[in-house]
């Protein structure tokens, strides 16, 4: 019998003491992780298919070259002012997560659904706030920080005066959605992200090609049909509520469950007695999240510092790196949903008590995202061309930039992709505090410390190309860190 034989047979024996319930009750663990990574593979590939189909309906605007590098940058910098109002929202989810899915790995599914409930409205609170800091910071942030041109400048803001109030319904939407994912759950989350991003594209193109809008025809857009896919979202958790009851009749959900068996997983669904505001729960929701939401933070603003030194470079340098992000975003689709499986199965399997699993979980997701993520990098090396004319084939200009930022990818991709499926899993354990620092540290440096220098002492020789190679070089950092503790094993005794 091989090494490997011997690794797959504790696994196996780990998995009859460590069961989970529901679709996953049974399966191997390959099969668990393909199961509930099906759907959000799906759901990350209508995002791309929207967000492309925004960028290109944006730099279709015009004829002219140099305005479509204006636009290209004037619609790229509009997503990093929409990634500071998703701070908190981005907190509310994966605490939502990382306790739902603990407490379904525990069979403790009423804490579960209340915990689902309390991130809903946690959700609507933080998505309001979100929107109301968008607002009041979008016009400091496009022209005092970033140095884009006038006319990059007025499509920004044209765009964020009406795509900020996207928060008040993606705040429920997220937060939802993720407590769907952490019990086991992501069909669900599938066809609402499908109903929000379908009816985006459908309604921007209408308001933009047939009522003759400009840029605010594809903010409202996304506005409306987050919005409708809000209302449908739950309207599904209500048809719940109904069904539920009456199978409960006035049971407790935990009785209920247990007397279906140990396999059975009761669905998440709306309970308005777990709506009202418990502080208390939603400090433990926040109290994991937080330090998510504090990473994410620094990370934009060391992502607003990059940008700021790029914008330095021209329009054509920040449309280019918007369409080399874009196109970057298209070989993580596969890793994202395998992410978010590791995450659910993870906080599942240290519910159960198998703490084996869990990291075998995080081995096998790892594996199978540097496969295919690094594979995407060789094709992106050897056709750089043919990605970038997606996006911009009327402008030399950002094809000359962008064509060699896409043919690093083929160094970018592995690192990676084992550094997002290792922080990704850790917060699904609750360790969301030890992947900020190393993301503060490593980006803090290398990223800023490290292209400060070179723009004070050798700005003459700053280029797109070379600030993404020192992406790469924190990337590399980033991902030998995270592999050394997953070997502590401090992860897995986080209690949540």
């Amino acid at each position: 019998m091989s090494i490997g034989d011997g690794r797959e047979g504790k696994i196996r024996a780990a998995l009859a003491k460590g069961q989970l319930g529901g679709k996953l009750s049974g399966l191997s663990l390959p099969r668990q992780i393909v199961t509930i990574a099906l759907w959000p593979l799906l759901e990350q590939v209508m995002s791309f298919i929207c967000s492309s189909t925004s960028l290109i309906l944006a730099t279709g605007m015009s004829d002219d070259g140099v305005v479509k590098e204006q636009l290209a940058s004037g619609i790229g910098v509009t997503s990093y002012v929409m990634w500071l109002g998703f701070l908190m929202q981005g907190a509310v989810g994966m605490g939502a997560t990382a306790i739902v899915s603990r407490m379904t790995g525990a069979h403790r599914f009423g804490e579960a659904n209340y915990s689902s409930n309390q991130a809903a409205t946690l959700g609507f609170l933080a998505g309001s706030l979100s929107s109301v800091l968008m607002y009041v910071t979008a016009e400091f942030l496009v022209t005092r920080v970033l140095d884009l041109s006038g006319f990059a400048q007025e499509v920004a803001l044209r765009f964020m005066n009406i795509g900020c109030w996207v928060a008040v319904f993606s705040g429920v939407v997220f937060s939802v959605n993720a407590a769907l994912r952490g019990a086991g759950d992501t069909r669900t989350p599938f066809f609402i992200m499908l109903a929000v991003d379908g009816l985006n594209v459908v309604l921007s193109i209408f308001l933009v090609y047939v009522c003759g809008m400009f840029v605010e025809g594809l903010a409202l857009g996304m506005v409306a049909g987050m919005a409708i896919a809000a209302v449908i979202l739950i309207f599904i958790l209500a048809r719940r509520t109904l069904q539920m009851h009456r199978f409960l009749q006035n049971s407790p959900l935990d009785a209920y469950a247990a007397s279906r068996g140990p396999s059975f997983v009761p669905p998440l669904f709306l309970d308005l007695h777990s709506m009202p505001p418990d502080w208390g729960m939603m400090a433990r929701i926040l109290k994991i999240g937080l330090p998510q939401a504090m990473e994410v933070g620094g990370i934009w603003l060391i992502q607003i510092y990059v940008l700021h030194v790029i914008s330095r470079l021209g329009d054509a340098a920040v449309g280019a790196h918007t369409i080399a992000i874009r196109i970057e975003s298209l070989s993580f689709l596969p890793s994202f949903a395998i992410g978010v499986a590791g995450a659910s199965l993870v906080g599942q399997y240290l519910g159960s008590g198998s703490v084996r699993l869990a990291l075998a979980t995080i081995r096998k997701c790892v594996i199978y995202s540097v496969l295919f993520t690094g594979s995407m990098g060789v094709i992106f090396y050897l056709f750089p061309e043919f990605f970038v004319r997606i996006f911009a084939s009327d402008s030399p200009g950002l094809m000359a930039v962008a064509v060699p930022v896409v043919q690093v990818f083929l160094f970018a991709e592995p690192f990676y992709a084992g550094m997002l499926m290792i922080k990704m899993c850790l917060r699904g354990a609750g360790d969301t505090r030890r992947v900020m620092y190393v993301s503060y540290v490593c980006m803090g440096v290398i990223r800023v410390v490290c292209l400060m220098i070179w723009n004070h002492f050798h700005p003459e020789s700053l280029t797109l190309t070379g600030i993404w190679y020192l992406i790469v070089a924190d990337l590399f950092v980033e991902y030998v860190i995270l592999e050394f503790m997953l070997h502590d094993l401090k992860w897995a005794r986080r209690k949540v």
